[in-house]
């Protein structure tokens, strides 16, 4: 039954052992795929970052885009070597606070108000030391007052600017991921690509240019609709005033009994009225048309006239336009090849730094491995000498403390007890074959005695049955 115990037992172990190994392996899956996630993320923000600084490299020159990597490079160099480390030092501070305050034991009421009353002095200290100084600073040289104002402004706002930079950047990279996500989903559902900038600029541009026009009518529709409601409200006026003198002129006509001569007036003074306008009219048009040449050719005489210096200035501005023309493609072909040349030494250099990180860190894994073993050997050389100083020693007692001696004890107790049990293994062997006839002895004994038994229960039931007495026989 122990055997099986054990066997269970190490089923049972072997069975944990694998749980556990599935536990990990199905965390080390999250943990990779995670990550997957994230490389993906940020391969994507730097593919469209590569895309952007292209395409914002086709109208940039040389000087400002290198004036823009030496800015980049100065504001990441101030946040490595300054923003970050100060604000590590400042976290450490916090959490060094923090595990003291956790360290210390349940503060009471009491201690509180204490710690607050501290609090307060201190404060007052402070702010009197602080007038001090700035008395002291008062009397100092002004100039280096300034100066050291000025200097604290210049960092308070390069923190500052910092801040808005990491949060402009956390902004970025957030609106990178969310762009991602929805060109992906873009893709996903089969819609067409986003326009280009220079597509979007030309775009905004012409719904710029439309929602001009659209004010502008949109104006004069206002206008003329606020005009149109003036001109309506007159001619109600009109219409009403005409409508009571009209009554008025046909009641008095009535009394002075020559009824309809108004009508008749007005007839006749529509007719000959049509007839002015008709005539005005084509005299208008006459003079209208004369005019308009007039103004049409003295139009063009001044156009001929203000255009004349224009084409003279023209002519040499064409011949200029063309050579920067000539001039903007060499220039083009200079920073194409210039661009073609940087990129193919940074894939270069990319491929050294990298090359040089390996070997960093292959040495590195070599000095740390070199390093154990040194320790190891150190602690080696530290047991040898200590043993030889042990051995060295004079005094017998101390010799008996030295591995040797200990050694030599252990080896001697298991040669003793090698000894004993090759004895006690030679006893076994010789007695083996007179025990093992014994036991078959004791075996067949066993057996006579129990056929004797159950001959002696038949005899003592079949005497029992035929009323005799009991006898025992062996």
């Amino acid at each position: 039954s122990s055997g099986i115990n054990a066997e269970y037992g190490g089923a049972a172990r072997s069975l944990r052992r694998e749980q556990e190994r599935s536990n990990g392996m199905v965390e080390q899956r999250a943990t990779i795929s995670a990550a997957i996630q994230a490389a993906d993320a940020k391969v994507q923000r730097l593919m469209g970052q590569l895309k952007e600084m292209k395409m914002a490299s086709q109208n940039m020159s040389v000087d400002k885009l290198l004036s823009r990597l030496e800015e980049e490079h100065k504001s990441c160099l101030y946040l490595v070597e300054e923003k970050l480390p100060k604000e590590i030092a400042n976290k450490r501070k916090a959490c060094n606070s923090l595990q003291k305050v956790l360290l210390e034991p349940a503060m009471s009421e009491d201690d509180v108000e204490e710690l607050v009353d501290r609090s307060s002095e201190l404060q007052t200290e402070l702010n009197e030391l602080h007038q001090q100084r700035m008395a002291k600073s008062d009397n100092a040289d002004e100039k280096l007052v300034m100066f050291r104002k000025q200097a604290l402004m210049i960092s308070r706002k390069k923190e500052a600017l910092a801040e808005e930079l990491k949060e402009c950047m956390a902004e970025y990279n957030d609106a990178e991921t969310e762009l991602a996500r929805k060109r992906q989903e873009m893709k996903s559902v089969g819609a067409e690509t986003v326009m280009t900038g220079p597509e979007l600029k030309k775009y905004i541009a012409d719904i710029r240019q439309k929602s001009t026009v659209y004010k502008a009518r949109r104006a004069e529709i206002a206008d003329l609709r606020a005009e149109v409601g003036v001109l309506a409200r007159t001619a109600d006026i009109l219409q009403h005033q005409y409508g009571d003198v009209k009554q008025l002129i046909a009641q008095t006509e009535k009394e002075k009994g020559i009824a309809g001569f108004t009508d008749a007036q007005d007839e006749l003074e529509k007719i000959s009225s049509q007839k002015g306008a008709v005539d005005e009219a084509k005299g208008k048009i006459l003079e209208d048309m004369s005019d308009m040449s007039d103004k049409l050719n003295e139009m063009i005489a001044e156009k001929k006239a203000a255009l004349a210096p224009i084409i003279k200035e023209l002519r040499p501005l064409r011949a200029k336009c063309s050579e920067l023309e000539q001039l903007h493609a060499q220039r083009k072909t200079e920073y194409d090849s210039l661009s073609a040349r940087l990129g193919s030494n940074l894939h270069v250099l990319e491929q050294e730094v990298k090359e040089m990180r390996e070997t960093a860190q292959a040495e590195e894994s070599q000095y740390h491995f070199l390093m154990h073993s040194k320790q190891l050997l150190e602690l080696e050389q530290q047991k040898v000498e200590e043993e030889l100083a042990v051995y060295k020693n004079p005094d017998p007692a101390a010799r008996k403390q030295s591995l040797r001696e200990q050694y030599n004890r252990k080896i001697l107790e298991q040669d003793n007890l090698g000894k004993a049990l090759r004895a006690k293994q030679k006893t076994v062997r010789e007695q083996h074959v007179p025990n093992v006839a014994q036991m078959a002895m004791w075996r067949d004994l066993t057996s006579l005695l129990a056929c004797k038994t159950n001959i002696l229960s038949k005899q003592q039931q079949k005497e029992l049955d035929t009323g005799g007495e009991n006898i025992l026989i062996l």
